[in-house]
Protein backbone atom coordinates (compact mmCIF):
# COMPACT_ATOMS: atom_id res chain seq x y z
CA UNK A 1 0.00 0.00 0.00
CA UNK A 2 1.37 3.37 -0.97
CA UNK A 3 0.94 6.51 1.13
CA UNK A 4 1.96 10.04 0.18
CA UNK A 5 2.84 12.81 2.63
CA UNK A 6 3.24 16.26 1.12
CA UNK A 7 5.33 18.59 3.28
CA UNK A 8 4.79 21.93 1.59
CA UNK A 9 5.80 25.55 2.10
CA UNK A 10 2.23 26.80 2.01
CA UNK A 11 0.55 28.55 4.94
CA UNK A 12 -1.24 25.41 6.23
CA UNK A 13 1.22 24.93 9.07
CA UNK A 14 0.79 22.20 11.64
CA UNK A 15 -1.26 19.82 9.49
CA UNK A 16 -0.08 17.40 6.81
CA UNK A 17 -2.59 15.31 4.86
CA UNK A 18 -1.62 11.69 4.15
CA UNK A 19 -3.04 10.36 0.90
CA UNK A 20 -3.75 6.63 0.78
CA UNK A 21 -3.66 4.09 -2.04
CA UNK A 22 -7.08 5.23 -3.30
CA UNK A 23 -5.85 8.83 -3.78
CA UNK A 24 -7.96 10.22 -0.92
CA UNK A 25 -6.80 11.66 2.39
CA UNK A 26 -6.82 8.88 5.01
CA UNK A 27 -4.70 10.36 7.81
CA UNK A 28 -3.54 13.74 9.05
CA UNK A 29 -0.21 14.40 10.74
CA UNK A 30 -0.33 17.31 13.19
CA UNK A 31 2.28 18.98 15.26
CA UNK A 32 5.22 21.29 15.04
CA UNK A 33 7.79 19.75 12.74
CA UNK A 34 10.49 22.40 13.09
CA UNK A 35 11.81 20.94 16.35
CA UNK A 36 12.33 17.22 17.11
CA UNK A 37 11.50 17.85 20.79
CA UNK A 38 7.85 18.52 19.98
CA UNK A 39 5.15 15.85 19.80
CA UNK A 40 3.82 14.81 16.38
CA UNK A 41 0.31 13.30 16.22
CA UNK A 42 -1.37 11.03 13.67
CA UNK A 43 -5.16 11.33 13.28
CA UNK A 44 -7.64 9.54 11.05
CA UNK A 45 -10.14 11.50 8.96
CA UNK A 46 -12.74 11.21 11.75
CA UNK A 47 -10.34 13.31 13.90
CA UNK A 48 -9.51 10.40 16.22
CA UNK A 49 -5.93 10.10 17.41
CA UNK A 50 -4.18 7.01 16.03
CA UNK A 51 -0.75 7.60 17.56
CA UNK A 52 1.92 10.07 18.60
CA UNK A 53 5.67 10.39 18.40
CA UNK A 54 7.62 12.18 21.12
CA UNK A 55 11.16 12.68 22.38
CA UNK A 56 12.24 10.17 25.02
CA UNK A 57 14.94 11.82 27.11
CA UNK A 58 15.01 9.09 29.75
CA UNK A 59 18.13 7.22 28.61
CA UNK A 60 21.71 8.02 27.72
CA UNK A 61 21.05 7.40 24.03
CA UNK A 62 18.73 9.90 22.38
CA UNK A 63 15.60 8.09 21.28
CA UNK A 64 12.01 8.76 20.32
CA UNK A 65 8.92 6.86 21.40
CA UNK A 66 5.81 6.07 19.42
CA UNK A 67 2.55 5.48 21.24
CA UNK A 68 -0.11 3.93 18.99
CA UNK A 69 -3.64 3.16 20.21
CA UNK A 70 -4.02 -0.52 21.22
CA UNK A 71 -0.29 -1.23 20.89
CA UNK A 72 2.62 -1.25 23.30
CA UNK A 73 5.13 1.63 23.31
CA UNK A 74 7.72 1.47 20.51
CA UNK A 75 11.08 3.29 20.47
CA UNK A 76 13.31 4.46 17.64
CA UNK A 77 17.00 4.23 18.56
CA UNK A 78 20.16 4.99 16.63
CA UNK A 79 22.65 2.12 16.45
CA UNK A 80 25.99 3.69 17.36
CA UNK A 81 28.54 2.78 14.72
CA UNK A 82 31.01 4.89 12.76
CA UNK A 83 30.66 2.67 9.71
CA UNK A 84 26.87 2.61 9.42
CA UNK A 85 23.88 4.87 9.81
CA UNK A 86 21.34 2.38 11.22
CA UNK A 87 18.22 2.84 13.29
CA UNK A 88 16.36 0.18 15.24
CA UNK A 89 12.63 0.16 16.00
CA UNK A 90 12.07 -1.73 19.26
CA UNK A 91 9.14 -4.12 19.86
CA UNK A 92 8.62 -4.36 16.09
CA UNK A 93 12.28 -5.42 15.68
CA UNK A 94 12.74 -3.41 12.49
CA UNK A 95 16.12 -2.27 11.29
CA UNK A 96 16.11 0.89 9.18
CA UNK A 97 18.74 0.76 6.44
CA UNK A 98 19.57 3.00 3.52
CA UNK A 99 20.39 6.67 3.39
CA UNK A 100 18.13 8.78 5.57
CA UNK A 101 20.08 11.87 4.52
CA UNK A 102 19.46 11.13 0.84
CA UNK A 103 15.84 10.25 1.60
CA UNK A 104 15.71 6.62 0.53
CA UNK A 105 15.50 4.02 3.28
CA UNK A 106 13.95 0.64 4.04
CA UNK A 107 12.43 -0.93 7.13
CA UNK A 108 13.54 -4.57 7.44
CA UNK A 109 12.47 -7.47 9.61
CA UNK A 110 15.41 -9.84 9.24
CA UNK A 111 16.04 -10.15 5.51
CA UNK A 112 12.48 -9.20 4.53
CA UNK A 113 11.52 -5.64 3.58
CA UNK A 114 8.36 -4.48 5.37
CA UNK A 115 8.30 -0.86 4.17
CA UNK A 116 10.27 1.61 2.10
CA UNK A 117 10.31 5.40 2.01
CA UNK A 118 11.45 7.64 -0.81
CA UNK A 119 11.81 11.41 -0.48
CA UNK A 120 11.11 13.53 -3.54
CA UNK A 121 11.88 17.25 -3.52
CA UNK A 122 9.39 19.12 -5.67
CA UNK A 123 8.70 22.75 -6.53
CA UNK A 124 6.41 23.34 -3.55
CA UNK A 125 8.08 21.20 -0.88
CA UNK A 126 8.98 17.62 -0.03
CA UNK A 127 6.93 14.51 -0.84
CA UNK A 128 7.38 11.29 1.11
CA UNK A 129 6.28 8.17 -0.73
CA UNK A 130 5.81 5.36 1.80
CA UNK A 131 5.31 1.83 0.50
CA UNK A 132 3.99 -0.19 3.47
CA UNK A 133 3.27 -3.93 3.19
CA UNK A 134 1.40 -4.61 6.46
CA UNK A 135 -1.62 -2.49 7.54
CA UNK A 136 -0.65 -2.68 11.24
CA UNK A 137 2.66 -0.90 10.45
CA UNK A 138 1.07 2.16 8.85
CA UNK A 139 1.04 4.48 11.93
CA UNK A 140 4.61 3.56 12.88
CA UNK A 141 6.09 4.01 9.41
CA UNK A 142 4.27 7.31 8.81
CA UNK A 143 5.40 8.82 12.14
CA UNK A 144 8.99 7.57 11.80
CA UNK A 145 9.28 8.91 8.25
CA UNK A 146 8.13 12.36 9.46
CA UNK A 147 10.75 12.18 12.23
CA UNK A 148 13.57 11.29 9.82
CA UNK A 149 12.47 14.00 7.40
CA UNK A 150 12.54 16.73 10.03
CA UNK A 151 16.06 15.61 10.95
CA UNK A 152 17.54 15.74 7.47
CA UNK A 153 15.40 17.57 4.92
CA UNK A 154 14.53 21.24 4.87
CA UNK A 155 12.41 22.30 1.91
CA UNK A 156 14.19 25.03 -0.02
CA UNK A 157 12.51 28.30 -0.88
CA UNK A 158 13.84 29.07 -4.33
CA UNK A 159 13.71 32.55 -5.88
CA UNK A 160 11.37 33.28 -8.76
CA UNK A 161 13.22 34.72 -11.74
CA UNK A 162 11.72 37.01 -14.39
CA UNK A 163 11.02 35.48 -17.81
CA UNK A 164 14.16 34.98 -19.89
CA UNK A 165 12.74 36.90 -22.86
CA UNK A 166 13.00 40.21 -20.96
CA UNK A 167 16.81 40.24 -21.00
CA UNK A 168 18.81 41.38 -23.98
CA UNK A 169 22.21 40.07 -25.04
CA UNK A 170 22.87 43.13 -27.27
CA UNK A 171 25.74 45.30 -26.01
CA UNK A 172 24.04 48.53 -27.29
Amino acid sequence: MQYLLHLNQEKAYGQIPVTGPNGKVQYIVRGNLDNPNHTVYLYNIQNQEIGRLFFDGAGLIESFSIDVVNHSLVSVKKVNSKLTNLFFVTRLNYLVTGSIKKGTYTFRSGLKNVASVKTIIGHSGVDLVCEILRPEDIPFILLISVLFTQWHVTPLRLPTFPPIGRFSTEPN
